[in-house]
């Protein structure tokens, strides 16, 4: 029998309008009424994924408010995030931090540019998209969203995503000592969720499992009503499959990804398909007449979980370890997904025992 906790109904990924409009600058400047349409109308067009047109009504909202609406820079870097132009999203990031009028404001601004330049490293180590490997300019990508995410802990000690993206900085450029201090600040900032305090003990404790990619923050949401979000799943070892009904290979693995449900127990593994059809209805009776288990769930118009991930072909795996780090990425079953999720697993696992047994050493005089 497969696991109990497998959703045999179908899910909807749904991203809130709220993640189009930034929390920390909509609340303190609002956009010019001067503005408003043509923020509008970028936001529509953002959302059907037309991004060229979505910047220009966005640099129309913004030179009409006068070029420091808050709000406007934010989206423009949001959608040049997206396009993958990350010295741009970078720099508007800049423009953001110059703009703001408190040290909050300035921190989150310091935060998306050292978001942005941390891409812009993975993209140079990686070869991704028209990214080259380059070893040197990925150095200096690193570098530089080290000094935007220090100056924004300075600014901001209680910003919980500044310190944990600083961490990961960190750990990426070798400081394990430096990186595992602000691991442990993190866990420590007053009003952390216990998943992101959890996440970010285990990797003080353990700096090398924050040297991968951290996967995207995401939400999903089932038709009964039932969310779940990357923190959601913390301490689970999970195999994302981007896949479609039309993908012959998608289908030829799917056995194989779904057998993966068989081998692992539900409190340590979790299944999450990532359908890309155009066709909602085509891929619920997939679902339905193939019997598939696992969270089932079909990327938006948006191709929000495919740009998040940067996926640009079928099928894609990715294994998530349960501290929301990206471990593995492959086209196809290629390799051994079924050894490197027990890897994992184990990992996870001897990591437990060693913090426990930590925990529970006598104190010495000098503690």
């Amino acid at each position: 029998m497969r696991s109990v906790f497998s959703l045999k109904i179908p899910v909807l990924l749904v991203f809130e309008l709220a993640f189009l409009l930034s929390p920390c600058f909509a609340q303190s400047a609002d956009i010019p009424e001067a503005a408003q349409s043509a923020y509008a109308q970028g936001v529509q067009a953002e959302r059907a994924h037309t991004l060229n047109v979505a910047m220009d009504s966005f640099n129309a909202a913004l030179k009409l408010s006068g070029g420091h609406s808050l709000p406007c820079l934010e989206a423009i870097e949001r959608v040049q995030m997206e396009m993958e132009n990350y010295k741009d999203a970078a720099g508007t990031a800049q423009k953001m931090a110059a703009a703001s009028v408190d040290a909050k404001e300035k921190a989150h601004a310091k935060q998306l540019e050292g978001q942005a330049f941390y891409r812009e490293y993975f993209a140079y180590t990686l070869g991704e998209g028209v990214f080259e490997k380059n070893p040197k300019r990925a150095a200096d990508a690193l570098k530089q969203a080290e000094a935007a995410l220090r100056d924004g802990v300075a600014l901001d000690a209680s910003n919980e995503p500044v310190r944990m993206l600083h961490g990961r900085v960190l750990a990426a450029m070798k400081r394990d000592e430096d990186a595992s201090k602000e691991f442990a600040a993190c866990a420590a900032t007053p009003g952390a969720s216990p998943a992101e305090c959890a996440r970010a003990l285990q990797l003080a404790r353990h700096v090398d499992a924050a040297r991968a990619e951290p996967a995207p923050a995401f939400e999903v949401k089932g038709l009964d009503g039932r969310r779940v979000t990357l923190d959601a799943l913390a301490g689970k070892v999970v195999l994302v499959d981007f896949w479609a009904t039309w993908c012959t290979y998608c289908r030829r693995d799917s056995d194989y990804v779904q057998s993966m449900l068989d081998s692992f127990d539900k409190d340590q593994f979790l299944l999450l398909e990532v359908d890309v059809d155009e066709d909602a209805g085509l891929w619920k009776s997939y679902v339905k007449d193939n019997r598939l288990e696992g969270l089932q769930t079909r990327d938006d118009k948006m191709k929000s979980l495919q740009t998040a991930f940067h996926v640009s072909g079928f099928p894609t795996y990715l294994v998530l370890d349960g501290n929301g780090t990206i471990r593995f990425r492959t086209a196809g079953a290629q390799g051994d997904l079924r050894g490197t999720i027990r890897k994992l697993i184990a990992e996870q696992a001897a990591a437990k025992i060693a913090g426990d047994a930590r925990e529970t050493l006598p104190k010495t005089g000098s503690e």
